[in-house]
């Protein structure tokens, strides 16, 4: 945020305190550890576990990402308009999403209470419903956290420091999952290979842990982090205005829907996710099924996976400064493609070299899904005020493309092994190999379309000041840092120079 906007979002505020800054940094807890059971864990729990069809497995995941898809824009609207004043809307909602989280949650991981014996519709029935209840919840949750940052500072190392932390326990989260998963599997699981039914304690514990960890930061969040009420944001805003002038033109939501970039944008994004999020759930079925691994494997690997994950994303920036955004996303892709292939011809023999297989993906796609956040900020730009349209916008896709994957690979899949011949080990070989390194190339060409756009833009002509002071916007798809923005004093040129000029 540059010093203008900061004018503008009322550079008075009050210092955040380091007990805030705490508070709000655990806020999301509960969402990450419920996040890395959601992906990894929940269909193999439904299928191997309760012993679902895989076409209801699949059902029942789709029914999830599209509830979370739905409740995202949704929520982002009610946060700005529905609310305890006094309370903070934010943090009603946050509230709000809280409870739904812990309630659905211990319900998911756990038997079908009072209709275990019931129709299998019945059951279908039961779990949708809190899945449903838990993305609401997920979603709710998430969004409020995430609108809270502008509102508590609107200071660019804070803010920094903020998403970094919060990003850093969302690592930590997974690794905590991933471990707690190995001991509980080796403590209460059955002493039976392959996964089955009777280590469905294992899993009802994970979740009831997780659910009691993650109140417990909710609560402290609650307890420390005091929300600005919208009266005194307005107060700061129009003293911020007076300082100034006139805010920035804004880009209007019309104005995205006509901008190509908007839709290349997302396009990546869900390529993106994609990579990201189909290793994650069917790489406990490749280590299970594919190459016959013990059930313990399912936390082990995982865990590698995160903790490269980590390493990848240290390496963003020193990559990004040197080589810029769209290169280093195309290193994350080599880095997935690679990995595909290393599953698809990995000998059930030796099944130790999977290890770098994993670090090879969880380290790509870890750098494709930050520099494809990156630049979809630098998308937005100077536009902040439709920047919630623009992130719900990708996430709608990108929940409802996965549900879709996820559930078109479940009802493809073939029949149990039998004695001379394995089709679900070839599948889920086919699976880990080609649908994630087919949607990391398919991201690289739409992130090569965009870089094409980005140099025939810086190419063309720019619009005339006058024109874009009449709101002749001119060419929507124009780089978001080269709009002319003109103020009725004419006192600054462009957003972009606004660094550039002493004393701003």
């Amino acid at each position: 945020m540059d010093s203008r906007s900061a004018i503008y979002s009322g550079i008075t505020r009050v210092p955040l305190q380091a007990t805030a800054q705490f508070g709000y940094s655990v806020g999301h807890i509960l969402n990450d550890l419920c996040s890395a059971c959601w992906f990894t864990y929940l269909i193999i729990y439904l299928t191997e576990v309760r012993q679902k069809s895989k076409d209801v497995a699949g059902l029942l995941m789709l029914v999830g990402q599209i509830a979370d898809g739905l409740a995202t824009p949704l929520v982002g609207i009610a946060i700005t308009k529905i609310g305890l004043q006094r309370y903070g809307k934010r943090k009603t909602w946050h509230l709000i999403g809280t409870i739904c989280v812990a309630v659905a949650f211990s319900f998911i991981f756990h038997k079908c209470f009072s209709c275990e014996d019931k129709a299998e519709s019945v059951q279908e029935i039961y779990y949708g419903a809190f899945i449903a209840m838990f993305q609401f919840g997920w979603a709710s949750t998430q969004i409020s956290h995430l609108s809270l940052i502008p509102v508590l500072t609107v200071c660019k190392k804070k803010i920094v420091f903020l998403n970094s932390v919060r990003s850093g326990l969302t690592f930590f989260c997974g690794i905590a999952v991933y471990v707690l998963m190995w001991y509980l599997l080796h403590a209460y699981g059955s002493n039976m290979e392959p996964l089955g039914p009777g280590d469905d304690r294992a899993f009802g514990y994970l979740s009831l842990i997780v659910i009691g960890v993650g109140l417990t930061f909710s609560l402290l969040f609650h307890l420390m982090v005091k929300e600005t009420s919208d009266e005194e944001l307005r107060s700061q805003e129009a003293e911020g205005a007076n300082l100034l002038g006139e805010k920035p033109a804004q880009r209007t939501i019309k104005g995205w829907l006509k901008c190509q970039k908007f839709y290349l944008n997302g396009i990546m994004y869900m390529f993106t996710r994609l990579a990201v999020n189909i290793p994650q759930v069917y790489l406990p079925f490749y280590l299970t099924s594919s190459l016959a691994l013990k059930k313990e494997s399912i936390a082990y690997y995982p865990l590698m996976m995160l903790i490269c994950s980590v390493i990848g994303s240290f390496m963003t920036r020193p990559l990004s400064k040197y080589a810029g955004k769209m290169l280093t996303y195309v290193c994350g892709v080599a880095l997935v493609v690679g990995s595909s292939f290393w599953f698809q011809f990995q000998e059930k023999a030796n099944p130790c070299p999977t290890y770098g297989a994993t670090a090879l993906i969880g380290a790509g796609s870890s750098i494709m899904l930050i520099m494809s956040l990156s630049m979809t900020a630098d998308l937005i730009g100077i536009h902040t005020d439709t920047g919630a349209f623009v992130y719900g916008s990708m996430s709608l896709l990108d929940k409802i493309s996965n549900g879709v994957a996820i559930a078109l690979i479940q009802h493809f899949h073939p029949d149990h092994c039998t004695p001379v011949d394995c089709p679900t080990a070839r599948y889920y070989r086919y699976t880990m190999s080609a649908l994630p390194g087919g949607a990391a190339v398919l991201g690289a060409l739409s992130t090569l379309v965009l870089a094409f756009l980005r140099w025939r833009n810086r190419n063309q002509p720019r619009p005339n000041p006058v024109q874009i002071q009449q709101g002749e916007s001119g060419d929507e798809d124009q780089e978001p840092g080269n709009q002319i923005v003109v103020s009725n004093s004419n006192e600054y040129a462009t957003a972009t120079e606004s660094e550039q000029r002493k004393g701003v």
